[in-house]
């Protein structure tokens, strides 16, 4: 697809000038990973849909007001993300966020990074065990650094800590995952490995 090769300025130039094949090339190529990153939230599949469609109306009527040059994708993450959590707060204020992340979803993004490197556990339940012992925003800074591939920076100010913070927190998250694995037999050599150079 000729979008694919355009720098983040030179795509966002046409989108701008009002190109909606250049606008349908980022809702298509990011809004499944937005709807999956929502799933880290609450499991209401209509108020994830709502907030995508919400955020991508809004870039469009604002368009020629919106500045991107660095990363669409971060934008969009950082974006959604925000709206998302706001919204999900209106709607239960006397609930923290932590409660919201759902367990199933983030086995599947672990099982994603195992099959990627070509390491299958032999039961998805030792993943959900070595992931319960994670918290949420564990889960979501790693989520965020090896599933959607965005910068400690990027990460950083999405979540709303400090770099030496998120190193800290995705470190101890996957040492934590090792550690319990190991402790358990649960994992070979070859899961060890990938885990120490994650």
């Amino acid at each position: 697809m000729k979008y694919i090769s355009l720098k983040v300025s030179q795509l966002w130039g046409l989108i701008s000038e009002g190109d909606q094949d250049a606008f349908a090339f980022i809702y298509n190529t990011y809004a499944p990973e937005m709807f999956k990153y929502g799933h880290r939230f609450t499991l209401d599949t209509d108020l994830i849909e709502d907030v995508i469609q919400d955020l991508y109306v809004h870039i469009w009527e604002s368009r020629k007001n919106l500045a991107i040059h660095k990363s669409i994708k971060f934008y969009l993450f950082s974006a959604f993300r925000r709206d998302l959590v706001k919204r999900i707060r209106d709607s239960q204020k006397n609930q923290s966020l932590e409660g919201y992340s759902v367990d199933a979803s983030w086995e599947e993004s672990f099982q994603e990074i195992l099959v990627e490197n070509q390491i299958v556990l032999e039961s998805s339940k030792k993943i959900t065990l070595a992931l319960d012992n994670l918290s949420s925003r564990q889960k979501e800074a790693i989520f965020l650094r090896y599933i959607q591939e965005l910068s400690y920076e990027e990460i950083s100010e999405l979540m709303g800590i400090q770099v030496p913070s998120l190193y800290n927190l995705i470190f101890k998250g996957i040492k934590t995952m090792k550690d319990f694995l190991t402790s358990n037999n649960h994992t070979s050599k070859a899961i060890l490995f990938m885990l120490m150079m994650i």
